[in-house]
């Protein structure tokens, strides 16, 4: 059967309704598209794996903000698979870093200035340190001291600020975790360390008291972050989240002490109470100044004079502030 007088207008309005539908799926699959898709394989993004780092540390106060770190996951949450490595001393540190078996260390000055003098080494930060880490405690005038070291620097630089000298004392040279028996068997009169040693002598030593701090002489005696060159070189903003976790552990020390002091003495094995007086003896922060770059200048002068080392760092080479630049703790 064939309809030869179709209405025109009927088929007008059947293609318009065609094309409103089509219309709507076009609209409706673009909002579609617009919507959360499943991520290809392409276009998915593999989650970040940590970043190795063998980390050389003491279990003393003076590594109080790693040990924090350690504790409360900052390295973690920094993006750090760390490896700690606990050592005995700073120079123990300064061997780990000479021999490839740490990435970075932590320690004093003057190793950490040894260190530098003789291996591929950046100097990234200063963590603590102060005017008044070393003290002068005593009850007599033969004095103990660990020569060639930055105490032994700051002893006579004391010594010549108020017009004494060397001849008017007799100096003994000894390890300062021997000092308070000596002083106790009576060889020796008084005794110069940093932190914790004088403490260790006042505990131990009835009558003993403080004479005076090596403070006022132009050094605050930062500890250091030492880095590898290689590991700088491969790994720079590893790090710089190295310097912000020792950074989140300093701010946790200032806002909860006393928490800090427990943590630190589970580490320590010295009395909480102990760790809370040293910790407010001595100034923490993440910094790499210019009062820290002279005060390392300062003690490797004296270093090099008493022929610890055979010449002073590159400073230009091992002082390096672009990781601490990249963290935004620069002062």
């Amino acid at each position: 059967m064939q309809i030869r007088n179709a209405d025109p207008k009927g088929r007008n309005r059947l293609r318009g309704g065609v094309l409103l539908l089509l219309f709507a799926a076009l609209v409706l699959a673009a909002a579609v598209g617009c919507g959360k898709q499943p991520a290809t394989e392409t276009e998915a993004t593999p989650p970040q794996e940590p970043v190795p780092m063998r980390l050389a540390y003491g279990k003393k106060i003076h590594y109080a903000p790693q040990i924090i770190a350690l504790k409360q996951g900052y390295f973690d949450e920094e993006g750090l698979a760390v490896e700690a490595k606990a050592v005995q001393a700073g120079i123990q540190a300064a061997e780990a870093l000479a021999s490839g078996s740490a990435d970075i260390a932590v320690m004093g000055d003057a190793p950490g200035i040894i260190a530098a003098s003789k291996v591929p080494v950046k100097i990234v930060a200063s963590y603590g340190g102060g005017e008044n880490m070393h003290r002068i405690v005593a009850k007599g005038k033969r004095v103990a001291i660990q020569m060639g070291s930055s105490t032994h620097g700051g002893f006579l630089a004391f010594l010549a600020k108020h017009g004494l000298s060397t001849a008017d004392l007799e100096l003994v040279p000894l390890n300062p975790r021997d000092m308070p028996e000596a002083m106790i068997t009576n060889q020796i009169d008084a005794g110069v360390g940093s932190e914790p040693w004088p403490t260790n002598i006042e505990e131990k030593v009835e009558g003993s008291y403080q004479v005076a701090t090596l403070s006022g002489l132009g050094n605050n005696y930062p500890l250091v972050m030492l880095v590898s060159e290689p590991y700088a070189e491969e790994h720079p903003e590893a790090v710089a989240a190295a310097l912000r976790a020792t950074q989140k552990a300093v701010d946790f020390m200032h806002e909860h002490p006393e928490e800090a002091a427990v943590m630190i003495s589970e580490t320590t094995g010295v009395p909480a109470e102990r760790e809370r007086k040293i910790m407010d003896t001595l100034e923490w922060g993440v910094v790499l100044d210019d009062a820290t770059v002279e005060s390392l200048k300062q003690t490797a002068e004296f270093l090099h004079s008493q022929e610890k080392i055979g010449a002073v760092p590159d400073w230009g080479r091992v002082i390096d502030k672009s990781f601490i630049s990249k963290t935004g703790l620069a002062r």
